[in-house]
């Protein structure tokens, strides 16, 4: 295919971006899960042009590879902010979610490049740390990049409604 990093525009993603950032949750969701019911892939492409008009360029950033007008890679992070307390001092932390490149664009350094600028944005809003949940493809990437399992003396534990 030809194709490199140096092709690549990097840049924060707008809201003009958000029917592809929804296709690549989507793409992205497919391929974590296995597959997605008829059910629940519609459920999500039904609340996510909203959550994206909302949330986008407020409470959450996209970081995007982008190609000819199309995009390659996507890192959203959701910045928080919390109580404060011993780990995380000024409250303020940030989740980084839905790292996808497009299968065409792998193993170019992309995701790499696309943490990298979420991290750099991180430090730059003072958050105290970023965290992550690591798919099986992904965790080389993020230890490499300087993430470590998190341990905690809390159990984790979740109340479905």
């Amino acid at each position: 295919m030809g194709k490199g990093i140096m092709k690549m525009i990097f840049r924060n993603g707008e809201r003009s971006d958000s029917v592809e950032l929804i296709e690549m949750r989507v793409e992205y969701l497919k391929e974590d899960w296995g597959t997605l019911t008829e059910e629940q892939e519609t459920a999500i492409r039904k609340q996510l042009p909203d959550y994206m008009e909302r949330h986008l360029g407020g409470n959450l950033t996209a970081y995007v590879a982008e190609e000819n007008g199309r995009l390659a890679g996507t890192v959203l992070m959701m910045v928080v902010e919390k109580l404060a307390g011993p780990s995380a001092i000024n409250g303020k932390t940030g989740t980084l979610m839905n790292v996808y490149v497009r299968p065409e664009y792998r193993k170019l350094g992309l995701g790499a490049k696309l943490v990298t600028m979420a991290l750099e944005d991180a430090r730059r809003k003072e958050l105290c740390h970023v965290d992550l949940h690591a798919t099986v493809q992904g965790k080389k990437l993020y230890e490499y990049l300087g993430f470590q399992k998190s341990e905690s003396h809390y159990t984790p534990m979740v109340f479905e409604l």
